[in-house]
């Protein structure tokens, strides 16, 4: 209940802030913006359009290093974290709140890149890209696939602040770019940047390389950073380094 009543809570608290426009409003910013240019210009650059799908997991790391700091500021600001530690019942209730209600944010803002992209595509481009199973595949990569970075932005948020946060989202995306080569047709499962990016591309059939190496990395690491996040969030003193 701890847990769901942390997560509640931060209906409340995002009010009046750049939170909600950034998960309802920029899906649809975005995805207008990239098909308009593909169906002028894109296609003699982007062979495929669901190439949307990738180009937009590469830049993911970005926008969860924009979010994340608002969201962990919110509590700096309204009653001091220091203080608010020392009156929840439970710790881990306090980051798997926010760590859930992120991940739920981040559920929202995907289906509606994915309601944009279909009526772009299917109404005004002319594409048929119509069965469900294809856009609840790519739903479940951004989901799980993204699942490392909200824990690792949520911790460096909380104890750097958001300096910190935001040039981790920069070389998360420069990372997930790079790897984009020979090189990272090797070592792209312990490359987290790089998960949700062969995902997508294995299932659209521009990659051979399997994706199971992949998946048990995905499996082993976020499980391990789950585990230690938790137990330094449960012996963390709410200090935060100056930026």
């Amino acid at each position: 209940m701890t847990i769901m009543r942390e997560f509640f809570s931060n209906f409340t608290k995002i009010k009046r802030t750049p939170i909600i426009l950034l998960h309802l409003l920029l899906p649809i910013v975005v995805t207008t913006l990239f098909l308009v240019y593909y169906a002028f210009a894109g296609y003699h650059i982007i062979p495929d359009v669901r190439l949307f799908f990738v180009i937009l997991q590469i830049c993911y790391p970005i926008f969860v290093s924009i979010v994340v700091p608002i969201l962990i500021n919110l509590d700096r600001n309204i009653n001091n974290i220091q203080n608010a530690l020392g009156l929840v019942e439970s710790r881990r209730s306090v980051y798997l709140g926010k760590l859930l209600f992120l991940l739920f944010l981040s559920a929202t803002s995907m289906i509606i890149y994915e309601l944009c992209f279909y009526v772009g595509v299917n109404l005004f481009l002319d594409i048929s890209i119509t069965h469900f199973g294809f856009y609840l595949v790519i739903f479940y990569i951004f989901l799980f696939g993204s699942l490392f970075l909200y824990l690792l932005q949520v911790t460096i948020a909380f104890r750097f602040g958001s300096s910190i946060s935001v040039l981790l989202g920069i070389a998360g995306t420069i990372l997930a770019g790079y790897f984009e080569n020979a090189i990272g047709d090797k070592i792209w499962p312990i490359i987290p940047w790089e998960w949700g990016v062969r995902f997508l591309e294995n299932y659209f059939g521009f990659t051979s390389t399997p994706a199971f190496p992949g998946i048990i990395s995905l499996i082993i690491i976020t499980s391990i950073v789950l585990v230690l996040s938790l137990l330094w969030f449960n012996r963390w003193e709410g200090k935060v380094i100056q930026e």
